[in-house]
């Protein structure tokens, strides 16, 4: 069946330009026309009055696995906060990340996230949820092959054999790529992953036409440490091995040089900022501006529960705001449009997917938010954009992806989204217990 948004307000095209009284017609999983007076008589026609619409937000660095230790490293630094993650693996089930992936991902959803590039060393239980969900993705398996030597083995992450790893990152490519949910490669970062793993699962992205994500230059100590182990900076030894390039996406990137600057604009690769998450943990403050003025493409990211506390991607538009804004001492150093386009169309960008998603056009796939006007963070409602990036307690009405209806009047209607919220706090019950038992006194 084919949806017909009558009479709303709408952010069209690339600037996000403002329509009213505009007619949205969805036909299958694309939008098929957009204009007033729009008749089809085929269609469920929707009253979008009260309404305004808006592409869906792109969170392009996203853990949905690690929702268990949300609140349980407050106050920890980067390194500290790895050992808690590594230890608690340990005492986590299979299902626990399963169910509780679920409420990191409605988290997002709720407030306006329609696509994630999701992270992780083991990516099908994500890859179902998101499929349940009826949600867009895109999973990258991120792996390490290298041994953190200066951990203890209680909190040491785990590591595999580096052709192993290729071999079954491509067999998980083939069993679950599709349109909605995509597999994507990646590694963890330049610290912990040889040339040959990097390499190798680029070589796979190429082959399968996707993206590579991994993580890199974030904090001083990561720096150091690869700068032993490789004689260089993480960019810099990324671009000597020749591992930029337009298909690459790096988050965090708060510790870069000019030079490192230079060698990003020049390859086409992508950078995930996540300002909320490298605050959380102390890694410094990525150079956003510069990288914009270099013509970087600059996405957001909302991390991970574990070092963010939030999986609402829509509030790293005000933090990269605010982190620009307390630096340059400038109020008028980035506007309201380009963190937009940081939170949609950059996003898509840095997924390889802008064709399909990110802006609302004709011929896009129908991935689209409906805010109600008449909340109150939409009153007087003169600029929608700015409300939005600039207040946190606004919700999504209606989220549309791929064309059908993933959320009505705030709620999922995909799944019984009470069922989701009492298996997880079942979950997040007995988890707490092991962990004040068994975990807890060994990290202090």
């Amino acid at each position: 069946m084919s949806t017909l948004i009558k009479n709303t307000t709408a952010y069209i095209g690339k600037n996000f330009e403002r329509y009213n009284n505009v007619d949205i017609l969805i036909e299958k999983d694309n939008i098929s026309k957009i204009g007033k007076g729009i008749i089809s008589k085929d269609s469920k026609t929707v009253n979008g009055r009260d309404f305004f619409v808006t592409p869906g937000f792109i969170n392009a660095h996203f853990h949905a696995s690690q929702q268990l230790n949300r609140a349980l490293g407050v106050g920890l630094n980067h390194d500290q906060q790895m050992d808690l993650l590594h230890a608690t693996d340990n005492i986590k089930k299979d299902t626990d990340k399963y169910w509780m992936s679920y409420i990191a991902i409605l988290e997002g959803l709720k407030a306006g996230t329609t696509c994630f590039y999701s992270v992780g060393s083991e990516i099908e239980t994500a890859v179902k949820a998101y499929n349940n969900m009826g949600v867009r993705a895109a999973c990258a398996i991120i792996s390490k092959d290298i041994v953190a030597e200066n951990k203890k083995s209680s909190v040491r992450a785990k590591t595999w054999e580096t052709q192993e790893r290729l071999d079954f990152a491509e067999k998980i490519h083939n069993k679950h790529h599709s349109d909605l949910v995509r597999v994507y490669f990646g590694a963890v970062n330049v610290r912990y992953c040889s040339d040959k793993l990097i390499l190798g699962m680029q070589k796979l992205a190429e082959k399968y036409n996707v993206g590579f994500h991994m993580h890199a230059a974030e904090g001083d100590d990561y720096v150091n440490h690869v700068k032993e182990r490789t004689g260089r900076r993480p960019i810099e030894h990324l671009h000597k091995i020749g591992a930029l390039n337009p298909r690459v996406s790096l988050a965090h990137m708060t510790k870069l040089t000019s030079e490192e600057i230079d060698y990003l604009s020049k390859s086409g690769a992508h950078v995930v900022h996540c300002p909320r998450a490298n605050s959380y943990v102390s890694v410094g403050i990525c150079p956003t501006k510069k990288l914009i003025d270099a013509s970087v493409n600059v996405a957001l990211g909302s991390d991970a529960a574990i070092n963010n506390n939030s999986n609402e991607v829509r509030g790293e538009a005000r933090a990269a705001y605010d982190r620009m804004s307390d630096i340059s001492g400038k109020a008028n150093i980035i506007d309201y449009i380009k963190l937009f386009q940081m939170l949609t169309i950059n996003g898509a960008k840095a997924m390889g997917l802008e064709k399909k998603i990110g802006t609302i056009e004709e011929g896009k796939k129908a991935d689209l938010v409906m805010w109600n006007k008449n909340d109150l963070p939409f009153i007087p409602g003169f600029n929608h954009l700015a409300d939005l990036i600039f207040t946190e307690t606004g919700k999504a009405h209606t989220v549309y992806i791929d064309g059908k209806v993933v959320l009505k009047d705030y709620r999922l209607v995909t799944m019984d989204e009470q069922k989701l919220k009492s298996k997880a706090t079942a979950i997040s019950e007995r988890y707490y217990k092991v962990f004040k038992n068994s975990i807890e006194k060994h990290l202090k």
